[in-house]
C-alpha cells in the first residue's frame, strides 16, 4: 500500500473557475485508489474511490456528491491527471503526490 497524506491538487472547472494547490490524501492499495479532500460547501470530506480498469487508469466514484472521475498515472509517476463530474459540474484535475 502507498499513501500520500500531503498530496496537492489543481482543479479546473469547465465554466472557467479554477482552484490550485488544494490539499488531499491519496491512497493506492493494490488496484484500488482513494482520493479524499475537504469540501467547504458540504462542510465535510469528499472521498473518491475506485478500481484500476487498465494499467495506470482508474475510474472512481464519490456518491456523497454524485461524483464520477477518472485518473491516469504512468508507472511510478508522481502525478495523476483526469476528469471529473460532481453534482452537475464538470472539469479536470491534476494531483501531485509529493
Amino acid at each position: 500500500m502507498s499513501t500520500w497524506p500531503n498530496a496537492r491538487f489543481d482543479i479546473l472547472y469547465y465554466d472557467d473557475k479554477a482552484d490550485s494547490n488544494e490539499p488531499c490524501e491519496v491512497i493506492l492499495a493494490g488496484d484500488e485508489l482513494t482520493v479524499s479532500y475537504y469540501n467547504e460547501h458540504i462542510e465535510g470530506y469528499v472521498i473518491y474511490k475506485g478500481k484500476e480498469i487498465a494499467p495506470g487508469h482508474f475510474e472512481l466514484t464519490a456518491p456523497m456528491v454524485k461524483g464520477h472521475a477518472t485518473l491516469h498515472r504512468f508507472l511510478d509517476a508522481e502525478v495523476l491527471v483526469g476528469e471529473w463530474i460532481e453534482d452537475g459540474y464538470k472539469g479536470m484535475w491534476r494531483i501531485e503526490l509529493n
